[in-house]
């Protein structure tokens, strides 16, 4: 043989010691006691380990005795045929699936799982279903995430074990007398519907020690008044979300049919709140709350509401946030600003720890109360405007909406009274302001341009500017080459960027960050 043939002793002899070292590897693993494989497998998808039991009698008592099951099934985002025939492309798979899940219920101590997640995209036989929930006896987190569900079992969970418990399917929630959940803390609700307002009530007085709610109610849910009354409770979101078109059918608005949220969560840490669902919305002090973001308004005009319910929403609104007066990173949603009234003097309490402020509006509303925002905001560190929807012709959606407004973002409303700069400069521009960043400025309205050179000339601590410049609103349409030729928007990026360089800054150290989109021929 050569020297270099793989038969060489030398050869031959690390290959010894490599096998030797694998089979002290796959030894050690071998040792490890029964507890810390199980947590092992534990951290793996429930499918790897399964798989994991052809290794031998040792593997397979292990995987059967690991405490967490999560099964995804995603039949639909896989599928690319027909979907008249999908039916019968999932059939089997569905069986095959609650077949499998039947034999591992039968062969293994349920009593040993505490955590249940079940993803699946298509509807599963409800017997099944509710005879593997009846085997959770000591279950700690339950998460369903699913096509239908019928009516919820809830005689399994009697036991009291359930701390998290996440459903976001459609079913239907009829809460019994007897069920108490004296450990839960999470709780996440998702598109489920309820046998009326009380059940809701009952749900959450049965969770004493409750800290996070998550709800995302769907239209026509049953529920008119939600309450939301959990001393307990640090986090809560609210997805109300739901057009008001969506709400009402026939003669329900004109019947005086309103729907009402009220939240009584005294020590509430974080708070976000998406409701265009609501017609009145009550709060009682959060005064805990740190970060919040908030997006509510009533998004139709009904030719039946009366100026008086007007007034009294926007005053709900209001409310809202003098309820959270400790907060120090709060986000406004879009139109939220509309809801606000055209007034903000003497109406808001002055935010004291407010150090991130992320505003989004298209109303007219927004540019003029911005100055009273910062005027209340002493301490703001960062000021952020973005655009949250991408809408391409602004005013033809504005015009439905009953909204009028002559730009995205601005310091004034050439339509009504004009609002200037505030003749004293915030405190916060003056003392505390270090970062602001603002979305899709054309750079072809005046009142952005004076909104951007008042903010540089006056924010004296300022380190960065971002802007990020774009050009898809010309004139109230979508940008073309006819209305919008290239040697024009060549010229408007020279013309905007020249602005900014050269105005006078208050803060010699600020960085002028401004983000040009790639140039359309």
């Amino acid at each position: 043989m050569g020297l270099n043939s793989p038969g060489t002793s030398s050869e031959t002899k690390k290959m010894f010691v490599r096998e030797e070292t694998t089979n002290e590897a796959q030894d050690r693993i071998s040792q490890l006691p029964d507890a810390i494989l199980c947590h092992i497998l534990s951290l793996l998808p429930t499918k790897l380990a399964a798989q994991t039991g052809i290794l031998s009698k040792r593997w397979k008592k292990v995987w059967l005795s690991i405490p967490a099951l999560e099964f995804q099934i995603n039949l639909r985002a896989n599928y690319v045929g027909e979907w008249s025939v999908f039916d019968s492309f999932a059939k089997p798979k569905i069986e095959s699936f609650t077949n499998f899940l039947d034999r591992l219920f039968a062969i293994r101590d349920t009593s040993g799982i505490k955590k249940f997640r079940l993803v699946c995209d298509h509807q599963v036989d409800s017997r099944c279903l509710n005879n593997w929930l009846s085997a959770l006896h000591n279950v700690q987190e339950l998460d369903l995430d699913m096509w239908e569900l019928g009516e919820f079992p809830w005689s399994p969970f009697t036991n009291n074990s359930l701390e998290i418990l996440k459903l976001s399917c459609n079913v239907l929630l009829n809460i019994p007398s007897f069920v108490s959940f004296p450990l839960l803390k999470v709780l996440h609700l998702h598109s489920v519907t309820y046998v009326g307002g009380a059940s809701v009530e009952k749900l959450l007085s049965s969770c004493p020690v409750l800290e996070d709610l998550q709800i995302s109610r769907r239209e026509q849910d049953n529920v008119r008044n939600f309450v939301i009354a959990v001393p307990s409770l640090k986090r809560l979101t609210l997805d109300f979300s739901t057009p008001e078109m969506d709400l009402y059918d026939g003669d329900d608005y004109e019947d005086g049919v309103e729907y009402k949220l009220i939240i009584t969560a005294p020590n509430l840490e974080y708070l976000n709140l998406i409701d265009y669902m609501s017609d009145s919305i009550q709060v009682s002090s959060m005064t805990r709350v740190t970060e919040s973001r908030l997006s509510v308004y009533k998004i139709l005009t009904c030719v039946q509401r009366t100026a008086e319910q007007t007034s009294n929403y926007e005053s709900n609104v209001r409310e809202i946030f003098r309820s959270i007066p400790n907060v120090k990173h709060l986000t406004i949603g879009e139109f939220t600003m509309n809801s606000l009234g055209e007034s903000l003097d003497s109406r808001l309490p002055v935010f004291q720890n407010l150090v991130h402020l992320e505003i989004s509006f298209y109303v007219a509303n927004g540019a003029i109360l911005l100055p009273s925002l910062l005027k209340i905001s002493p301490k703001l560190e960062s000021l952020i405007l973005p655009q949250v929807h991408y809408i391409r012709d602004l005013h033809n959606f504005e015009r439905n909406m009953g909204i009028t407004s002559p730009n995205v973002i601005g310091w004034f409303n050439p339509e009504e009274n004009q609002v200037k700069p505030p003749q004293d400069v915030p405190e916060c521009l003056l003392f505390s302001l270090k970062n602001v960043e603002i979305s899709c400025i054309t750079g072809r309205v005046e009142e952005e341009v004076e909104l951007l050179i008042y903010l540089l000339g006056n924010a004296m601590v300022l380190e960065k500017m971002t802007i990020w410049y774009e050009e898809y609103y010309v004139s109230g349409g979508p940008m073309d080459t006819t209305n919008y030729p290239t040697a024009r928007r060549v010229q408007d990026r020279l013309s905007f960027t020249d602005k900014l360089m050269n105005c006078t800054r208050g803060s010699a150290a600020c960085q002028l960050d401004i983000q040009m989109p790639e140039l359309q021929l």
